[in-house]
Order: C-alpha cells, then structure tokens, then sequence
C-alpha cells in the first residue's frame, strides 16, 4: 500500500466504519480471560486500521501519564503538550499484565493520535487529557470535528471526532468537554463488550482569521461567505482556471496552480462535497500533489465572531522536506488570500 504524505496539511477526520475486531465476542457481564500483551496490542491495531480505512503504523505504547508534544510543523497552530489520562497506581506496581488501560501514540505526519484500550469494564478510568501552554482554550465544532482555539481567538489545534469501538465491531457514543485547559472525552459503555479502543487524534491545519483584514465585513457569517462564492466563485478563489460559477458536485476544474501566468503547474480537481459552510476537492491524475490527494475549506466564526478560513489536505505525492515544506508555505498564503479577498467583496 502506498503511503500518504502529509505534505500541507492533515485533516483528521474519522470514516464510521463497522469492524469486527480479532477478539473474543463475549457478554459484558461475563467473566473471560484477560486479553493482554500482544494480543491486546493486535486488537488496538486492528481498531485503528479499520476506523482510518488504512493501513497504519504500529502504534508506540506511551509511558502512563507522559506528555506528548504536538507540533504544527509549518501551519498556523501552536505547539502544545497533552498530557495522557493517569492510571491508578495499584494497577501498575508489581504486575506488567495489568497496567491497564493501555495508552499508545501514533503519529500522524502533522499531528498524533492518542488511543486508549481499555481491556475490561474494571479498566475503564476517565479520559482526561491536560493541554499545556495554551490560555485558557475553548472548542469551536466545525463539521464532524472540533477546533481548539485560545483566549485571545488564536487557532491552536484540531481535534477529530471522538470515536470508541467495543469487541463486537460497534461505535459506542462518544463527546468532548473541554473545562479549563482539561479534555474529557466521555463514552456511553452501556452494553459494551470489551476491549475497547477509544481515540482523539490531534492534528493541524492552515487557519486564517479576519482579525487584521479591516473591511468591515470581518464577522460574516459562513452562510454568507458561501453565498458570496456562489455569486461569483472566481472573484475570491485565488487559483487560476477557476470558473465563475461556484462548481458542482462531480465538476471537473482543470485549476493551474502557479503564481505566474506564463507558467502553467496542472492541478485538476473535481469537486467532491459541497456543504454548508464549505466545499471539498480531490485531485485526479496530472495534478501536482498526486491522484487522489484531497482538500477541505471550511468557514466557522470564533466565539468573537471572527471569521476564519480552515484548509485542510491529505497529500499523497512526498516531494522531501524542503519541497514539502515550500508547499506548506505557498498554500497557507494562498488560503490567507482566499480570505482577504472574500472580505473585501462589496456584496459580502
């Protein structure tokens, strides 16, 4: 299987998918034999697998209550340390098979994935996760998934829905709360059977925020930002070739991504969704990032009512660190223009 790279940004949003994990199916109120050590690691790996509809690394079992540092590397966020949900004492001294739950960590390109399994009900502790460095932090849901932004409206961190999966394959509900700089992650485990594996994954994106573009339309509502793009889409998108009415799902743009108009870098996209607050791309073949690469906008307003712009890309093509990281910055100054330019709409 090929391998995706992250090379501008990481999206971290989880597919529903039903599973039917490598572990004994048994009632919850039974009494079975513990599953513990690889077999328990198989079971986590599996879940991950099959939730992210691919094949992933070997996650690294994290040292209970560690901190795991999260990096933008190159986007808008801010680097934070989380730290993991702590264990009861009594269950890790003196007897390595029952340090339970078990915490690993898997990294993501632009982000981590913290999951939690938790190998019987007598396991189960609270899922509170620390954010370090950040003032005062409070969630914005955009979509499925969750933004992380700060007191001062300051972008830091996505967060992708919650998801738990018990033994027999089923999605358990599951919803963040987010007090003071504490994230709780809270699961229904009613009827479940275990183990069960439970995740946040933490990832970045490219954000910009209108608070220095003064035009007097810096709080416009997502609802309006769309039905200025569906009045004219190319006044505002920044890529050449876009056309001027707003694009259908399934259309086809033969976009040209080069700043230069005697240079033509081919990146064909069809639209993929179209949503309220935004729209999806994936590249087809010919386009610089790769076939089947993909691209998500979303507008949202902050809890000030700034509008901000949030872009997110899986990338399949790795061009090495330099280029990479060259891409990086081209695309997080063509969103921020993406913005500017939608603002300074007089039909805004």
């Amino acid at each position: 299987m090929r391998r995706r790279t992250n090379a501008v940004i990481t999206a971290g949003i989880a597919c529903a998918l039903a599973i039917s994990l490598a572990a004994p199916a048994y009632a919850s109120d039974a009494a079975p034999d513990p599953i513990e050590g690889d077999a328990l690691a198989a079971i986590t790996a599996e879940a991950i697998e099959a939730h992210y509809g691919e094949a992933q690394a070997d996650p690294v079992q994290a040292e209970v209550a560690s901190e795991v540092e999260v990096s933008p590397q190159g986007t808008s966020g801010e680097e934070i340390d989380v730290v993991l949900p702590s264990t009861p004492a009594a269950d890790l001294e003196g007897d390595e098979s029952s340090a339970a739950p078990i915490f690993y960590t898997d990294a993501t390109g632009d982000g981590v994935r913290i999951i939690s399994t938790f190998p019987s009900k007598e396991d189960v502790v609270d899922l509170a996760y620390e954010i370090g460095g950040v003032l005062d932090p409070y969630l914005v849901q955009v979509g499925d998934s969750f933004k992380v932004l700060d007191a001062n409206d300051q972008y830091v961190v996505d967060l992708a829905a919650p998801w738990a999966i018990d033994a027999s394959g089923r999605y358990l509900p599951t919803s963040y709360t987010l007090a003071g700089n504490e994230l709780r992650q809270h699961i229904d485990y009613t009827g479940a059977i275990f183990p069960v594996v439970a995740d946040p994954a933490w990832t970045y994106a490219v954000d910009h925020a209108s608070f220095n573009l003064i035009t007097g339309k810096e709080k416009a509502t997502p609802a309006r930002v769309m039905a200025e793009l569906r009045r004219c889409f190319n006044c505002s998108f920044p890529v050449a070739n876009a056309p001027r009415a707003f694009p259908s799902v399934g259309q086809t743009i033969n976009l040209n991504a080069s700043p230069f108009t005697m240079i033509n870098v081919a990146a064909p996209v069809r639209v993929s969704a179209v949503v309220k607050d935004g729209f999806n791309f994936v590249a087809l073949p010919g386009h610089f990032d790769g076939a089947d690469s993909t691209i998500s906008f979303r507008f949202y307003n902050d809890r000030s009512g700034w509008l901000h712009i949030s872009v997110a890309a899986l990338i399949w093509k790795d061009r090495g660190a330099l280029a990479n990281e060259a891409n990086r910055s081209v695309a997080s100054q063509t969103w921020a223009n993406f913005l500017a330019n939608l603002i300074r709409q007089r039909t805004l």
